[in-house]
């Protein structure tokens, strides 16, 4: 199934295709592939990140679908 990455901040540098920017691109990923473990195979570092599908919060064992717009931001704080 194809869905739509969006990787955010610092993390867009590890974009699937290695051009980095925040841009969507398509991928392809299996069949019940959920948020973590689509994270998990880009190599992400280990850093909290506030994550979304479809424009909503999504957890780590949530399931992507066909056509999934999955967005991926390194966790920010302020003061």
């Amino acid at each position: 199934m194809t869905i739509h990455l969006a990787l955010f901040a610092s993390l867009s540098k590890y974009q699937p295709d290695g051009l980095g920017g925040c841009q969507a691109r398509a991928i392809d990923v299996a069949d019940g592939a959920t948020v973590g473990a689509l994270i998990a195979g880009l190599g992400l570092p280990d850093v909290t990140r506030v994550v979304f599908v479809n424009g909503r919060h999504a957890a780590a064992d949530q399931p992507l679908c066909d056509g999934d717009r999955l967005g991926v931001f390194p966790q920010i704080g302020g003061g």
